[in-house]
């Protein structure tokens, strides 16, 4: 600020103490001074960057080295060149010293000596920038600079020189009245703010205007060139962010492009309010070096009712070119000739807003290579040869908070609030959403952050929220949405009721109830309007698309557009698709459609033509491509039951069924708590609608769910609820599939007699019911209880026949029966059929993502290793399997492979290892109410300690 005089410690003390100064400050100043001196020198700098000199400190600088004194370099040699009678050589100078400015000076900085420093500067700048216009006025550039001009006065408001040039543009470009116009909202904007009339110089000019004055005429033979160069461009957009990345690549292609004179074509696409324009105008704003003979703007009204015809926009140009009204042609082609001749040999840019198609610009692309073209459209003009396209999405969550900042102001919105990552997640991050906030907000300072988070927070009133002014997010995706066709309309209007994340084309198919093709068609007309987003492909290969929030919001609101009933179908065949895929999958994993309770809900059976074959191939796949809609799916449904339940009873079946079903899928991905959500939420259903047998298959699922994460506790009340209806009902079905969980706990519990009884109850029900599936999972139940006793010769048989009967189809079933044949193998000592067994597991467990599956089949080897005495090998294997317990969810199978390292490190005597893994392993199994398992850790860990103190004596 001060480079080349004399600064004053003291000053330099003021200015970093405000108050509070403390002793030591001028030698903290002046060890600070050293640091920064150091850091120059190091950096490039001469050693006598900054001087010591008798009462302070001297920046040396020259000229070139600070952007304040390359600015003030530039401004003279203008200055001098201006009184030279070079007119162009000096506005080119001026441009060049106000191109170096980035915003505010000074803005990040505080104190009362800067803010005098950059009002100074401002003003400078400012001044200059008055003095360019001037020079560019009388060199007959009146009709490029109105745009400009317009921008500047809303910026400063109370310079009159400003207001003169906006003024003496107007009425050079033959705009009387709209010169006097600004004559008059000059006079009333001073009349407000300082209760003065206009100066001299603007009432000497509305006189003028008024009596059409000549001495107003730009001076003949000042232009610098024969064709005029005009400046359509709206004014940059004040709070533009969140683009840098585009712009820079945007700006080396149309640089590339002049530089090797080829025609430049770049189309902006993106739906609505997500900024087109305005990157756009920003854009052409940024590139006026590049095409120094003009830039020519239209609206093409590509989404309104009356959209611009070529040949009329054509004329506009011509007009602006300087061809007189008198010599333009009629038809459209002869207008296209003449405009390309006029940019021939010209170095323009030509910025179409908001084309409707590729037709509507064909005629309006100039013919010179060494032009540039930028067009924005929500349609992605993939029919134009040559052309870059640019697809804009929203912007990133600091970019959207950074422009909430700069339209309310930095200290309404502090860094790191949550309350602004709420509100610009809430606008979903589209540029229009966050000026429009903003903009409230700015419009009333008493507001908080987190006031306008709460008014938007609820979905019904979030559309009618956003709006201000003529900006609305409503009536700018209302635009696209007339050019829908009917068929479009209706598919929209039903998307718009789903609740899932994200959908693939059956989706749209089973909505509108027709075939995948019909609906793929409508859905790319969606897609090509921007009303619908192309996410890619999924694991499965499918075509993914999704919404954005407010374009879901908008379209649920035009749903009511069709018949109550109508919704209610689509939804439903929607669910029942679902609930068909996922059947589908349990059936190809388990072998059939076995140990699981269905209810009378319609399927949609149609997707199944479709996607049968994806399913079949890879069933996990599709289901993890599905999961977060499946959930999504349950959630609708149960909330579409609470809102009207007695006309919604077939959606409260498939609620429920679709829980049910999926649980065999969220078990073999350890996807605990989608189980829990989709029943817990599906229960409240039955017992909402009174559907007892549906109670108790989700009370069921809620016991299954419970003996894995071994809250026996918990399984004991819901099992025995659901026990108690399933007898009511006389469901033996019910019946037989409960029982093996209450059987499972009472063996988890130790109580292994009487888990062998309520196993053969069990397995009598489900031989007469003829469920195998549920019979292969009781038997493999029923041996590992007995293996756990230490009954193995017992548990063989059972297991042996769970196994065969698991080759049904099951690879889970198949998986577990594996285990414990293992488990019983090595109990009996016979290592390598227990190995077999594990690595068959292995494989099986791979095969189909079974994580689960695969951390058990690495402990099974794992005890065989450390049966061997193969220490080193059964550490690798463990601690590889441990691993994987970590990403299933933790519990009785960490414990016991945390038992058997604990014991591997007791035997390598690295007893400080072993205490850890034998603790963890006590504290879960006294959680999970396993008494044996208990007993036999506290064996080893008793051992072990015992081992420390012997090391200690010897010590």
């Amino acid at each position: 600020m001060r480079a080349n005089r004399l600064v004053s410690l003291e000053t330099l003390v003021g200015m970093a103490w405000k108050s509070g100064v403390p002793a030591t400050a001028r030698r903290q100043t002046q060890n600070s001074v050293g640091r920064l001196r150091r850091a120059l020198v190091e950096g490039g700098a001469p050693v006598q960057v900054i001087q010591t000199q008798p009462g302070g400190y001297l920046l040396c600088a020259d000229d070139a080295e600070l952007d304040a004194l390359v600015f003030a370099d530039l401004v003279g040699n203008g200055r001098r060149a201006a009184r030279e009678g070079n007119l162009e050589l000096a506005s080119a100078k001026l441009r060049s010293a106000l191109s170096l400015w980035r915003g505010k000076a000074l803005a990040e900085f505080d104190g009362e000596l800067v803010w005098s420093e950059a009002a100074r500067l401002e003003e400078q700048r400012v001044s200059v920038l008055e003095e360019c216009l001037e020079l560019e006025l009388r060199q007959g550039r009146h009709h490029e600079l109105i745009g400009e001009l317009t921008a500047l006065v809303q910026e400063h408001p109370l310079r009159e020189r400003l207001w003169s040039q906006l003024v003496l543009a107007l009425y050079r470009d033959g705009r009387r009245g709209d010169a006097l116009a600004a004559c008059r909202r000059a006079r009333a904007t001073l009349a407000a703010e300082l209760g003065l009339d206009p100066g001299p110089e603007l009432r000497r000019l509305e006189a003028a205007v008024l009596a059409g004055d000549k001495a107003l005429e730009p001076a003949r033979g000042r232009a610098t060139s024969g064709v005029p160069r005009p400046c359509q461009l709206p004014p940059d957009v004040p709070e533009f962010t969140g683009r840098d990345g585009i712009a820079r690549d945007l700006e080396v292609l149309f640089r590339r492009g002049q530089a090797g004179n080829a025609l430049t074509v770049v189309t902006i696409a993106g739906t609505a309010g997500v900024g087109k324009t305005a990157l756009a105008v920003h854009m052409a704003h940024r590139l006026r070096d590049v095409c120094p003979d003009g830039r020519l703007f239209v609206n093409l009204g590509g989404t309104s009712d009356q959209r611009a015809d070529p040949a009329e926009v054509l004329a506009r140009f011509l007009r602006a070119l300087g061809v007189p009204g008198t010599e333009i042609p009629e038809g459209a082609e002869e207008r296209a000739e003449i405009f390309r001749e006029r940019l021939a040999d010209r170095r323009m840019l030509v910025l179409l807003d908001n084309a409707a198609d590729e037709g509507q610009i064909r005629l309006l692309l100039p013919g010179g290579s060494g032009n540039a073209v930028l067009v924005t459209s929500r349609s992605r003009l993939t029919g134009l040869s040559g052309a870059r396209q640019v697809g804009l999405d929203v912007l990133a969550p600091e970019d959207a908070v950074g422009m909430v900042a700069r339209i309310v102001g930095t200290d309404r919105v502090p860094a790191g609030a949550a309350a602004a990552g709420e509100l610009v997640g809430l606008c979903g991050r589209l540029p229009l959403a966050l000026r429009i906030a903003g903009a409230r907000l700015a419009a009333r300072p008493h507001w908080t952050l987190e006031r306008m988070v709460g008014r938007l927070a609820d979905e019904r009133r979030r559309l009618d929220e956003l709006a201000h002014g003529d900006l609305e997010v409503r009536a700018s995706l209302s635009l696209g949405y007339r050019h829908l066709d009917q068929g479009a309309r209706r598919l929209f209007h039903l998307l718009g009721m789903l609740r899932a994340p994200d959908f693939t084309s059956w989706v749209c198919a089973a909505l509108l109830d027709t075939g995948v093709p019909a609906a793929e068609e409508l859905l790319d007309r969606l897609v090509d309007a921007q009303m619908v987003d192309v996410t890619g492909s999924d694991a499965a290969g499918q075509v993914r698309y999704r919404f954005h929030d407010l374009v879901r919001l908008y379209a649920r609101e035009r749903a009511e557009e069709e018949a109550a009933a109508e919704r209610t179908a689509a939804v439903t065949r929607v669910l029942g698709a679902w609930m068909a895929l996922v059947e589908r999958a349990h059936r190809i994993l388990y072998g059939g459609d076995f140990a699981i309770l269905h209810s009378s809900a319609p399927r949609w059976p149609q997707v199944l033509e479709q996607l049968a074959s994806t399913v079949d191939a890879d069933p996990l796949t599709w289901y993890e491509t599905e999961r977060l809609n499946v959930v999504a799916a349950v959630r609708q449904a149960a909330d579409t039951v609470f809102d009207a339940p007695e006309s919604n009873a077939a959606l409260g079946e498939l609620c429920w069924d679709l829980s049910a079903t999926a649980v065999s899928l969220f078990l073999i991905r350890g996807h605990y708590e989608d189980w829990e959500s989709t029943l817990t939420r599906s229960l409240a259903v039955t017992r909402l609608i009174g559907d007892q047998r549906g109670t108790a298959a989700m009370l069921t699922g809620l016991g299954w769910l419970d003996t894995y994460r071994h809250r026996y506790a918990h399984a004991d009340q819901v099992l025995a609820e659901a026990l108690g209806i399933f007898q009511e009902l006389g469901d033996d079905h019910g019946l037989a599939l409960t029982l093996p969980m209450v059987a499972h706990i009472d063996g988890m519990r130790g109580r292994y007699d009487a888990a062998v009884a309520r196993h053969g109850d069990a397995l009598d029900a489900l031989r007469r019911i003829g469920d195998r599936g549920a019979e292969a999972f009781v038997l493999r139940s029923l041996g590992q209880v007995l293996a756990e006793a230490g009954r193995h010769k017992e548990a063989l048989p059972y297991l042996e026949r769970a196994l065969e009967q698991s080759h049904m189809g099951s690879p889970r079933a198949h998986a577990e029966a594996l285990c414990w044949l293992g488990e019983s193998y090595l109990g009996l000592d016979d290592i390598e059929r227990a190995e077999a067994m594990f690595l068959e597991m292995r494989t099986v467990a791979v095969r189909v993502g079974d994580l689960r599956g695969q951390a058990g089949a690495l402990h099974g080897m794992g005890l065989i290793r450390l049966r061997e005495g193969a220490l080193a090998a059964a550490l690798e294997l463990l601690d590889r399997a441990l691993v994987l317990t970590e990403r299933v969810g933790r519990g009785r199978l960490e414990a016991r492979i945390r038992l058997a390292l604990g014991r591997l490190r007791h035997r390598r005597r690295e007893y400080d290892e072993a205490v850890p893994h034998l603790e963890q392993a006590a504290r879960i199994f006294e959680a999970l109410g396993s008494p044996v398992w208990h007993a036999q850790v506290l064996a080893v860990l008793k051992e072990v300690r015992q081992g420390t103190a012997a090391v200690m004596t010897n010590l």
